[in-house]
C-alpha cells in the first residue's frame, strides 16, 4: 500500500480501509448498542416584573415554577412542559419608589430572598440574604443559591411545597412594583408521568401554543409578578 508523508515526515493518512476494524467506533459496534437519554433536560432562566397585585413578599413553590412554562391543551386548559425543577440560582432587584411628600424618609428599596424548606425531604437549610439601594438610581440588588447539601438544590416534582421567598419592599415597607425577579432553573420531564394540569384555569388559549405564566401560577391579569416572556396567560 503507497505511503503518504507530510513535511514533517509524519504519515498522512489518505482514509482508512473500511474493512479494517479500528475503523469501527466502539459505540457503533452492532453487538453492543450505544445507551440514549430518553428525555428532555434544559436549563433556562425565568424573568418575573411585579405588578400592582404584588404583596410585598412571595412564597414560591415548586409548582409554581412548573407552571410558569406551559402547553395549551383548549382555549381553557393547560399543562406543564416538564415533570421536575431544580432551581440554580434567584436574582431580584427593584428601584426606590421616590421622594416621598413628606421629605423625611429617603426613597428606598430593600430586596430579600430565602431557602426555608421546612418540608421534610425539601430542606432549604434557611438560608438567606437582603440587598438595599438608597435614593432613585441605585438599584437595590440580591442574588442567592441555594445550598448545595440541601434539597432545594435538587430536582423536585410538582407540589405545593415551598421552594424559596422572594421580598421587594421600600423605605416604609410598601410594596415595590416593577421589581425584576429572575429564577435560573434546570427543567426535566419523565415518560413515565403524566402531564399535570396547571393549577389556575385559563381561558382565551390557542391549542397547542406554549406560553408563560406569573410566578405564583395565576394568569397574568392577577399575578403579582408576571413573565417578562411572551405569550403570557
Amino acid at each position: 500500500m503507497q505511503r503518504h508523508f507530510s513535511r514533517n515526515g509524519k504519515k498522512k493518512d489518505k482514509g482508512r480501509d473500511p474493512t479494517d476494524a479500528r475503523a469501527v467506533v466502539k459505540d457503533e459496534t452492532p453487538s453492543l448498542l450505544p445507551m440514549l437519554v430518553d428525555q428532555l433536560l434544559t436549563g433556562f432562566v425565568l424573568r418575573f416584573m411585579t405588578t400592582a397585585n404584588w404583596s410585598g413578599s412571595y412564597t414560591v413553590t415548586y409548582a409554581n415554577l412548573l407552571d410558569a412554562w406551559f402547553l395549551a391543551g383548549t382555549a381553557t386548559t393547560a399543562y406543564q412542559l416538564f415533570d421536575f425543577v431544580k432551581i440554580r440560582k434567584v436574582t431580584v432587584r427593584a428601584m426606590g419608589t421616590g421622594i416621598y411628600p413628606s421629605y423625611t424618609v429617603m426613597p428606598s428599596a430593600t430586596v430579600g430572598i430565602e431557602f426555608p424548606g421546612l418540608v421534610g425531604g425539601q430542606f432549604g437549610s434557611g438560608k438567606q440574604r437582603i440587598g438595599t439601594g438608597a435614593g432613585t438610581t441605585v438599584p437595590a440588588f440580591v442574588s442567592l443559591k441555594p445550598d448545595p447539601m440541601s434539597q432545594a438544590a435538587q430536582f423536585q416534582p410538582s407540589t405545593a411545597n415551598p421552594a424559596f421567598v422572594v421580598r421587594a419592599r421600600d423605605a416604609l415597607g410598601v410594596a415595590i412594583q416593577g421589581a425584576i425577579i429572575d429564577v435560573a432553573v434546570t427543567y426535566k420531564n419523565s415518560a413515565d408521568i403524566n402531564p399535570a394540569a396547571v393549577t389556575t384555569a385559563r381561558a382565551g388559549l390557542t391549542a397547542g401554543l406554549i406560553y408563560f405564566g406569573g410566578i405564583d401560577g395565576l394568569a397574568t391579569a392577577n399575578t403579582q409578578a408576571r413573565s417578562a416572556f411572551v405569550p403570557q396567560a
